[in-house]
């Protein structure tokens, strides 16, 4: 029995177009989980942002928050927040570059971005209503500046010279920080000794470079065609198009399902 940990965006959910979930993909999970694995989830999305996806897998295991949150069976046995001490490093930011900053709890998202775009796509994926002001804000697992690090400064704070303490995960469009004892990969880890299995039996599919740790380390892991050449590097297999069915043949070459 394998643990078959995916990434959601640009792996399980396609964003060619309207994002969707290929039927393929669907049909994938279906039958890993026939054939007596347990598929999982391993995202960067906070859980709340992620219940709805993993309901449409029937996926109850979840490592979410970049490995800050996981969930076995749907039961939260891990949460890991924003170290305490270097908040209002952060509140500083906040202030200062409102319409650029968010942060994210277990239920909801803190920003005072004005446009209502968060609002419009955090709504949508969450399911209700999950967008509140940073005044309300107390305890936070992971902080977010909208620009990608390159195109940050000095004065834009832990968000170009983190603290001790804080991790900066450097995405497209934007920059993510957190505990730095937080990792999908560490996360895996952890997941994995709660559910006593081997960590042997972990396999990842991801596409990004918040990807790249859990593909180097899992015994078995695939990169989707769609991935840059360093997070491919850091994989074991490559598959194809996601719309084009890759996930369900990586699952048949790879044995994980008959083929």
């Amino acid at each position: 029995m394998k643990y078959i940990f995916f990434d959601i965006d640009h792996t399980l959910v396609s964003h060619v177009n309207e994002p969707h979930i290929p039927e393929q993909t669907l049909e994938a999970v279906k039958l890993l989980r026939e054939n007596g694995h347990v598929p999982a989830i391993a995202t960067g999305r906070a859980g709340f942002l992620t219940f709805k996806t993993a309901k449409e897998f029937e996926i109850n295991n979840l490592v979410c928050s970049g490995g800050a949150e996981i969930f076995i069976d749907n039961r939260e046995i891990y949460r890991k927040f924003f170290p305490d001490e270097h908040l209002e490093k952060f509140l500083t930011i906040a202030e200062k570059f409102p319409e650029l900053t968010a942060a994210a709890d277990d239920k909801f998202l803190y920003t005072d971005e004005s446009s209502g775009l968060f609002g419009k796509y955090f709504n949508s994926q969450a399911g209700y209503d999950c967008v509140k002001p940073m005044k309300d804000l107390t305890r936070p697992m992971m902080c977010y500046f909208m620009r990608s690090h390159k195109n940050l400064n000095d004065n834009h704070g832990i968000f170009y010279n983190p603290p001790e303490g804080v991790k900066l995960e450097l995405m497209n469009g934007f920059t993510e920080a957190r505990d730095a004892k937080t990792s999908k990969w560490r996360g895996i880890e952890i997941f994995m000794k709660e559910a006593g299995a081997n960590i042997n039996d972990a396999v990842t599919f991801g596409d990004g470079s918040n990807d790249i740790e859990m593909l180097e380390n899992a015994k078995l892991s695939v990169a989707v065609a769609s991935a840059s050449d360093k997070v491919k590097q850091a994989a074991k297999f490559v598959c194809g198009d996601i719309d084009s069915g890759g996930i369900l043949q990586a699952c048949k070459e790879l044995k994980l399902i008959p083929n």
